[in-house]
């Protein structure tokens, strides 16, 4: 590795060919399928997770789940640096520019170790936030203890997702696939355990949980930076380090902080959805978590359409290919739409023996059935949302997504869970009620703004 005193690496490469079927439901189903895999993989951790925390009690599974909700308000609001960088990779890869891609990834690697470093920074305050959150007292004391441990991955997650940002920008979704499911088998193998004193380690529980994940965490760090130092990617300059450069670090935050930002905003606001729900009882938050788990499956895979959609829509943007761009953002919402609509038929159908899996406490069952229902009836909005904000990320238009959430979740969903759970005397049904209404309005929001066009004329 060698240190390079220039900016910006200015060889350009040929662009790469046009595939025959650009833009095509099959050619964003090559791309999204190993994103989907270690996004189900993700979520299939947090199900058995929730599933070994469950089998110690309500309190625990309420503290656990309010934990991890906890947890993402924390790394969200970096993680859209890393997030962001995937633009700035796919562009330069669709016009043809690998070395700019390895210089812009160590850019954001500076920017992602000294955001981890900042989210260690903010472990002592965590008892301040669960004040805030106003659980039972329990559930303050095991959440707690579970977060403060959790956060401790905080660089090297930084590090492993502005690493995946790289892969994905440049079209290679399986290496971070393979990585993130050997990952996710550590991390069960390690929660197993330590949440219960298995393999000889001492029996944690929740605290257990949160440390297994750490480590695991840690250890997905350090293989992503080894694999983005190999030798095979020397065409993409990853071993000539370059200086922090701040006019490019200003620019990935251009990009990035709106999107961490928006999904600070989004997850922040059902944190205290969470909160809200826990102040009706454990019962109640128990099955806010459980549906809120199965719901996750639902989203994640949407989520991988996405962010296949973003890298098509920036790297068709960097060839110079609009219509390409925008051909690919409606395949991908036409393969999103239909998988999500068909898990949210299954919550319809099925939502007391898909609750009763995780806890068969009557009360709980009868709340996550409730939940179940209305996650089914937004399906094809959260997808509309989920899609459309992706593509619009890959043309770096991520500044009005921001708005959008605030809007959205601060002005109009929060409150009116508020007024619809204890004003209106709605309990459960009515917060829930409140979240399918704002993610229908998100939905539509960004079918606007997507037709408006606006992204096609942006530079970043």
């Amino acid at each position: 590795m060698s240190v390079s005193e220039s900016s910006k690496p200015e060889v350009q490469d040929p662009v790469p060919a046009i595939h025959p079927s650009a833009g095509s439901v099959n050619r964003v189903w090559l791309l999204a399928y190993p994103i989907i895999l270690a996004n189900m993989s993700e979520t299939l951790l947090g199900v058995v997770d929730t599933y070994m925390v469950g089998q110690l009690g309500v309190a625990e599974i309420g503290a656990v789940g309010l934990g991890s909700m906890l947890a993402w308000l924390f790394y969200l609001p970096v993680l859209g640096l890393a997030m962001g960088l995937n633009t700035f990779v796919a562009q330069s890869y669709g016009a043809g520019n690998r070395k700019e891609c390895g210089y812009m990834t160590w850019q954001g690697l500076y920017m992602a170790v000294a955001s981890g470093v900042l989210i260690l920074l903010v472990i002592p305050f965590v008892p301040l936030l669960f004040d805030l959150a106003g659980p039972s007292a329990e559930v303050r004391r095991l959440g707690v203890n579970y977060l403060q441990w959790r956060l401790i991955d905080g660089p090297a997650f930084m590090v492993a997702m502005t690493a995946a940002s790289f892969f994905r920008g440049i079209g290679d979704t399986k290496t971070p696939m393979k990585i993130g499911i050997t990952i996710n088998i550590i991390n069960v193998i390690l929660n197993y355990g330590l949440i219960y004193g298995n393999f000889g380690l001492p029996r944690l529980e929740v605290q257990g949980s949160a440390i297994g994940s750490a480590l695991a965490g840690m250890l997905g760090g350090g293989i992503y930076l080894v694999l983005f130092l190999s030798r095979r990617l020397h065409p993409y300059a990853n071993r000539t380090v370059p200086r922090p450069r701040w006019l490019d670090q200003v620019r990935l935050l251009k990009v990035g902080a709106p999107i961490g930002l928006q999904r600070f905003l989004d997850i922040g606001s059902f944190v205290i959805f969470a909160a809200v729900i826990g102040r009706l009882g454990n019962a109640q938050l128990a099955a806010n978590q459980i549906a809120i788990q199965l719901m996750s499956i639902s989203y994640m895979i949407g989520l991988g359409i996405g962010m296949a959609a973003s890298t098509l829509v920036g790297q068709y943007i960097g060839a110079k290919r609009i219509e390409l761009a925008e051909r690919s953002a409606y395949s991908a919402l036409k393969l999103a739409m239909g998988i999500m609509v068909f898990i949210g038929l299954c919550f319809l159908l099925f939502p007391e023996p898909l609750v009763s899996l995780f806890n068969g406490d009557p009360a709980v069952i009868r709340y996550g059935r409730q939940g179940l229902l209305f996650a089914a009836l937004f399906q094809a909005f959260d997808a509309l949302a989920v899609i459309y904000i992706g593509a619009l990320r890959g043309a770096g238009d991520t500044r009005w997504s921001a708005v959008a959430a605030f809007i959205g979740a601060w002005v109009i969903f929060l409150p009116m869970t508020y007024l619809f759970a204890f004003t209106m005397g709605l309990d459960f049904w009515g917060a829930w009620l409140s979240a399918t209404i704002y993610i229908c309005l998100l939905g539509i929001a960004c079918v606007y703004r997507f037709r408006q066009g606006v992204w096609k004329r942006m530079v970043i």
